[in-house]
């Protein structure tokens, strides 16, 4: 007589359907129901399992541990493969220093030689649940849980703002000794938020590692069947899809298979993760429908029907969905720890679309489990920095700080600043200035740069460029050379061929080759009317950019403006300008009144000079004759050269005329 198991084989479902693929032919198992916990003397919780026998259920005295002593690594001499290094610079941070900390470790885990030679010392006596002349085989063979098996739990290295980088390695090791690494640069803030956890609140640190590992395992036999009707699991999951849409209309899918639902049938709207205890009540309701029935001869009276129903479900879940760590960190339920024990932290899983939809083409089947199973269970082995760091906080090899003041590794800036006259000119005479830096190099090659100042840089930017030179290997960091070229209206450069000139670090001035000079006319109205003058015009001759330039400022009696004014531009290596008045009479025409010099005066004022009051004929008969021989200058106001005036007054001006 057979009888119906429900409850306590539940979990058997779809498992079965997978036995032949549980476990590939490499794979080393050991008996589930072959256990020994063993307490080393230093507290060490160390699991092991017997060897599985073939085709028996005769206890093995061959053992393998589970991964343990999760620990920092060690070099050859001993010292542990950890640094926590603190730095900080002169500058702050505002004026391009840098300050916080590197934190960078390796880790392993695996019996130490102490430990291991315990534990063949406990199998060997028969102690704590061994029997006598027990051996330790190594460690088990295990694999990654996951793509992502090794995992950092640390609200500070989780921050981007406290920690800005985070490396670290994806997937735990499946060897003893085999190491991985986690590395992270910390922000100020975040240094000193560690170091506190470090040093000061001890109970646990601020960062914990953990590793989620695979292992095989072979559970016992037991003769009996699973019936999987897939047509009513189907039919059932399309009546609870229809009632759902007809009530909740486009909100998210309810009901205890609402996320196989969406999985099987799609989404409405998606369902990213669901909780262990939530899919292990999509099976409990599977198994109340009756969707899947298991059938165990009654005079199974051991546990092999637990381990069987939990293996089928360990593994179930593997196929049925996938898994990942939680993005919030939360504990496991007690299912979850039953499940997993060394759980730390919870997991969520999403529904494998594929597996049903393979599976409702089935319709019926039946499967016997008539025969030994190999299955896979889950495995995580956690730390606390807290239990390493006291070994290593005294070890300046590990634990330190630093000021970073190395010359090799400073900066200059070069600042260069326009003359606040240049900026009036960029509208009028001025396109760009470019500044050509060079930095012979004792060794290596030699630092060049550039910079170029136009109207859109003085929008952005003000009056100021910068270049930064990197000091390096230079014995000799205080002397580099520069030279600037304007770009002057008409797409003319000046200097054509500029020379290089030493710097200073303290900055350069950028002056233009020309200054602005705002030059005031001013005339008595009513005297020149009186004369029969109707326009006094003050004629300007001076270098710009080397080269005689024209310029003339009109005061029109009729207008009744006594004075006006008109802006030039002269070179900055001149003192001054030539003048002459040029009067326009109703009735004789122009008379020029003659050349004359100011020299850092820019104030002119119309002097009639006596001669003209009083008519002095032959006065008039030169002034007339030279108001017939005025020379028209060019459109861009540069006077030929058979028209310069300005070479005999360069003594009193102060010009210097390039040859």
């Amino acid at each position: 007589m057979k009888t119906k198991i429900k409850q306590t084989v539940k979990w058997a479902i779809l498992c079965c359907l997978l036995v032949t693929s549980f476990v590939p032919s490499h794979a080393q198992i050991v008996d589930d129901t072959n256990k020994l916990s063993l307490t080393l003397s230093d507290g060490t919780q160390v699991v092991l399992y017997g060897q599985a026998s073939s085709l028996s259920d005769r206890k093995s005295k061959n053992y393998y541990y589970l991964p343990v002593s999760l620990r920092l690594g060690q070099k050859p001499d001993t010292t542990p493969e950890f640094l926590f290094l603190q730095y900080i610079t002169e500058e702050k941070e505002a004026d391009g220093g840098i300050g916080g900390a590197l934190l960078h470790m390796l880790m392993e885990w695996g019996l130490t030689p102490a430990q291991q030679k315990e534990v063949e010392q406990i199998l060997h006596k028969g102690e704590q649940g061994a029997r006598k002349k027990s051996v330790l085989k190594g460690a088990l063979d295990v694999k990654p849980d996951g793509d992502k098996s090794l995992r950092i739990i640390s609200a500070t290295l989780t921050d981007d703002s406290l920690a800005p980088s985070v490396v670290q390695s994806l997937n735990a090791p499946v060897l003893p000794g085999a190491k991985v690494a986690v590395a992270s640069n910390l922000s100020p803030n975040g240094a000193q938020l560690l170091a506190a956890t470090f040093e000061k609140t001890r109970s646990i640190t601020d960062l914990s590692i953990e590793m989620g590992f695979k292992y095989t395992t072979r559970i016992p036999a037991a003769k009996g069947r699973v019936i999987v009707n897939w047509s009513e699991v189907q039919r059932h999951m399309e009546r609870d899809k229809a009632k759902y849409v007809e009530v909740h209309g486009k909100k998210k899918r309810g009901g205890i298979f609402g996320g196989v639902i969406d999985a099987v049938f799609g989404k409405k709207s998606e369902v990213k993760s669901r909780s262990y205890d939530e899919v292990r009540t999509v099976i409990d309701y599977m198994v109340e429908k009756e969707y899947i029935k298991v059938d165990f001869d009654e005079n199974i009276a051991d546990d092999r029907v637990t381990k069987i129903r939990e293996a089928f479900f360990d593994f179930f879940l593997q196929k049925m969905t996938e898994s990942s760590d939680s993005d919030v960190l939360t504990p496991p339920t007690e299912k979850e720890k039953a499940a997993m024990p060394n759980i730390k932290y919870g997991k969520k899983y999403t529904y494998n679309r594929t597996f049903f939809e393979s599976s409702f083409k089935k319709k019926t089947e039946t499967y016997y489990l008539n025969y030994r199973l190999a299955v896979e269970k889950p495995f995580t082995l956690t730390a606390n920095l807290a239990s390493w760091y006291d070994g290593v906080k005294n070890n300046k090899k590990c634990v330190g700080s630093v000021f970073l003041n190395d010359p090799f590794f400073t900066h200059r800036d070069i600042n260069m600043i326009l003359d606040l006259e240049a900026k009036e000119m960029f509208d009028q005479e001025v396109n760009y200035v470019t500044v050509n830096v060079r930095k012979k190099r004792n060794s290596g090659n030699d630092f060049n740069d550039s910079r170029t100042i136009d109207a859109e840089h003085l929008k952005k930017n003000g009056l100021k460029a910068t270049i930064t030179y990197a000091r390096g290997e230079d014995s000799n960091p205080d002397v580099y050379e520069y030279k600037s070229q304007w770009s002057l209206k008409g797409g003319n450069l000046y200097p054509e061929d500029p020379q290089w000139v030493k710097g200073d670090w303290q900055g350069l001035t950028l002056f233009p080759p020309v200054i602005p000079r705002t030059i005031e006319f001013e005339a008595d109205l009513d005297e020149l009317s009186s004369l029969g003058i109707v326009r006094a015009t003050l004629l300007l001759r001076y270098y710009k950019f080397g080269q005689e330039i024209e310029s003339n400022i009109p005061l029109t009696i009729s207008k009744g403006e006594p004075l006006v004014e008109k802006m030039i531009f002269t070179d900055r290596n001149t003192r001054g300008y030539a003048y002459q008045l040029v009067l326009t009479h109703k009735d004789k025409g122009k008379m020029a009144l003659g050349w004359d010099d100011k020299i850092n005066d820019d104030y002119v004022y119309a002097s009639i000079p006596e001669e003209l009051k009083d008519e002095d004929p032959e006065y008039l008969e030169k002034i007339i004759e030279a108001g017939k021989v005025i020379l028209k200058p060019g459109a861009d106001g540069k006077v030929s050269k058979a028209g310069e005036i300005l070479e005999k007054f360069k003594d009193v001006i102060g010009v210097i005329k390039d040859e």
